[in-house]
């Protein structure tokens, strides 16, 4: 009996249809471009303007002492206007920067408290620049008060900045190859502190400050330039 089926050579393999064919599409890249901030940038340069700032004091006065007498010292006396300018800038610099890492970081907790506690240091920094530092060996004035409180309430909510940030870097892939520096900082930071309440009567006084404002400005400089940099960017 003969087959009457046809046999046109495709048997055992299925037809290909247009319906049937699929183009494989390319998942899209979900990453969205990433471009540096001005916030970021302003922050670099008033810490250096700061940086800067405190370098050219120490060439034009002379006469004070800085190992022995602690920087708000500037303030009085010829090219004051200088140490003035550096206060506002350190501030700045920290309001800039408290704005850049409100979406520069992943962790629920951190997001909102270190750019807070970040602002803050910034407000009492530059309000130490407003209320004016009293001459030595004269009777405590408010303004001096408000000064000396203003620059303790700053430094202390920065280093305690410095802390959580180093820890936050940890489990976030953009800030981690970061984590070290700033641990490094952070706790360098955290002795000098302790080391300006042990030495206040001593004569080391004004060195131990300028250490600590070393590790906070140099801190605030290289997180501005890495929320800049290419390994952040790329980092996902």
């Amino acid at each position: 009996m003969g087959d009457n089926r046809r046999d046109d050579g495709r048997s055992g393999r299925d037809e290909v249809t247009p319906s049937r064919q699929r183009t494989i599409e390319p998942a899209p890249d979900s990453s969205p471009n990433y471009h540096a901030t001005g916030a970021s940038l302003a922050a670099l340069l008033l810490s250096l303007l700061c940086f800067g700032g405190v370098v050219l004091l120490h060439l034009v006065r002379g006469e004070i002492n800085p190992v022995r007498q602690v920087m708000s010292e500037y303030a009085n006396g010829s090219h004051g206007l200088i140490m003035t300018v550096v206060f506002y800038a350190f501030g700045l610099s920290s309001l800039a920067l408290a704005f850049r890492l409100r979406r520069a970081i992943n962790r629920p907790w951190a997001k909102n408290l270190i750019p807070a506690l970040l602002g803050l240091a910034g407000v009492s920094l530059v309000a130490s620049g407003v209320f004016e530092v009293e001459r030595p060996l004269v009777p405590d004035t408010l303004e001096e008060i408000i000064h000396s409180n203003a620059s303790v309430a700053g430094f202390v909510l920065l280093i305690t900045t410095m802390l959580l940030f180093s820890v936050a870097c940890y489990s976030d892939a953009r800030w981690r190859p970061f984590r070290f520096k700033s641990m490094i900082l952070a706790v360098a930071a955290t002795a000098a502190a302790v080391a300006t309440f042990l030495t206040a009567q001593t004569g080391w006084s004004g060195a131990v400050q300028r250490f600590l404002g070393f590790a906070v400005v140099t801190w605030l400089v290289i997180t501005a330039l890495h929320v800049r940099s290419k390994a952040y960017s790329q980092a996902r």
